[in-house]
């Protein structure tokens, strides 16, 4: 998951305590009670304010800015209240006279800022959080800030700039070097992400966060064991932490651990269970499931897993009525039911939801083909191929298609791309040998030992061994009756006893 560290909002109190002695006892004089009662009612806001009791906040920083209005470290908190309670307006209002009481105050500028950029107002929160920086260079929270702002922007290389100069100042900041990490693996660079989140552990060895993210890193590169393990360390140092069960879930499902995974996104669910996008992916275990384990069995097949994979699918769109894999993951339900009309167009609606969702292409295209809408199919496996170069599926379904519209030499191409995509793609190796007629045997015969089960290719081979089985009774029966002819034309002339076979 990618995340950055919220806004980090700035106040600061100046309180002086001023005692006065006399020859004869200490005494507190009437001003200094005065300090003392500020000072304190200060400390009670401040704790109120981290506690999330804004309500109470804002009213004891009210008296307080009664008592002073000039105080900057009192403006700086009913500024952030604000900003806390979503009343930008009345936040900015008091930055700005904080500002106006002390111009060089780097931190009502990077509150300032933080109001910008919830507006939206990216470029003049970035100004403004600059500038707090260049009245205060070693200022983390404004380097937080800047970073989070720049990140909004598209401007990545420059957040990871101001991450590094925040852990420059202080490389403890576990956190900060996590959120760094996320940045740096965003861009691919996950050799370094990697070290982030090594780093932020060293520092904080029970930082579930750098857990989880150092098992999306290792998932990334294809190290799916060590993944599993940092996101199920993750969980055990936080119960409660549900992007870690996701991220073990999406693993455990990717590893085909199916049990496993749907204790991940159980346990996902039971911590938020209006979340569409694990009911989703619990779906996905149980149509899995249902494919490799019932897929013999239509009946079973229909009334066991797949039946509960609809009912979360529904659930997730109930939930999100735009979850594009939900739509597409329920139309292959639905084409596996027969539904084909209710496929089509689950399929169409997740593509208008997410136009560039190459799968959701392929699926259409290929229901589509099936309907005989050959051109339509074809421009959708065409548009599958765009969003997803690699995606053997759709080149060799798309030879498929071609193929039937009678362009051979499009549909070898086709296939031909799909085996240099993934060489071990049976499917492929077949569709090619039932265009070959040369070593065609052979082809089906690699494509049988990648998929002992596939029936596609049993009835290509069949008919290959049926032609070739009559090609070669038409040459034998050639060869009999040419050497039949030589058996009789060396008779005439030989009175030499010969055999039928010597003359073959």
């Amino acid at each position: 998951m990618f995340s950055v560290s919220s806004c980090a909002f700035n106040f600061f109190l100046f309180f002086t305590c001023h005692r006065k002695s006399s020859s004869v006892e200490n005494k507190i004089t009437q001003p200094t009670k005065r300090i003392l009662s500020f000072q304190g009612l200060a400390e009670l806001a401040h704790r109120e304010y981290q506690s999330g009791d804004f309500e109470a906040a804002e009213r004891h920083c009210m008296q307080l800015w009664r008592q002073e209005p000039d105080n900057t470290g009192v403006l700086l908190l009913l500024s952030s209240i604000h900003f806390q309670c979503r009343r930008l307006d009345r936040s900015a209002h008091f930055s700005t006279l904080a500002i106006k009481q002390n111009p060089m105050l780097a931190e009502a500028y990077s509150n300032l800022g933080n109001v910008y950029k919830e507006r939206g107002q990216l470029q003049e929160a970035i100004e403004h959080y600059r500038h707090a920086l260049r009245l205060k260079p070693d200022f983390i929270d404004g380097y937080i800030n800047l970073a989070a702002a720049l990140v909004a922007a598209g401007d990545m290389e420059g957040a990871v700039q101001a991450y590094v100069s925040a852990l420059q100042y202080n490389p403890d900041l576990y956190c900060v070097r996590s959120d760094l990490g996320n940045l740096l693996k965003a861009l691919g660079r996950l050799e370094e992400a990697k070290a982030c989140y090594l780093k932020a552990i060293e520092t904080q060895p029970n930082f579930a966060v750098a857990w989880s993210n150092l098992g999306c890193v290792f998932n990334a590169q294809g190290e799916i064991w060590l993944a599993i393990h940092h996101f199920e360390k993750a969980v055990t140092l936080d119960p409660n932490f549900l992007d870690a069960y996701i991220n073990l879930g999406n693993v455990l499902k990717e590893a085909r651990i199916f049990d496993r995974a749907v204790a991940g996104y159980l346990r996902a669910l039971s911590l938020s269970p209006n979340h569409a996008v694990v009911h989703g992916n619990l779906a996905c275990v149980y149509y899995e499931q249902g494919l490799i384990d019932l897929a013999i069995d239509t009946y079973r097949r229909e009334k066991g897993n797949v039946s509960e994979a609809e009912e979360c699918y529904n659930t997730a769109l109930r939930l999100c009525p735009t979850h594009a894999d939900s739509l597409n993951n329920l139309a292959n339900i639905k084409r596996e039911q027969g539904n084909i009309e209710e496929a089509v167009q689950l399929y169409r609606k997740a593509l208008e939801v997410f136009p560039e969702f190459a799968a959701a292409h392929s699926n259409l295209a290929s229901v589509l083909q099936q309907q005989g809408k050959l051109q339509e199919a074809l421009m959708h496996y065409k548009e599958a191929i765009r969003i997803s170069p690699t995606f053997a599926d759709a080149y060799s379904n798309m030879g498929n298609t071609l193929k039937e519209m009678q362009d051979v030499q499009g549909a070898l191409q086709c296939y031909t791309r799909a085996i240099q995509i993934n060489p071990a793609f049976a499917d492929a190796h077949s569709n090619l040998a039932s265009i070959h007629k040369v070593g065609t045997d052979l082809k089906l015969d690699f494509a049988l030992k990648l998929k002992p089960d596939f029936p596609d290719a049993y009835c290509n081979l069949a008919h290959c061994l049926q032609v070739n089985i009559v090609f070669y009774l038409k040459c034998t029966m050639l060869v009999i009756h040419r050497s039949f002819l030589l058996f009789l034309n060396y008779k005439k002339t030989s009175k030499t006893p010969v055999s039928l076979a010597d003359c073959v």
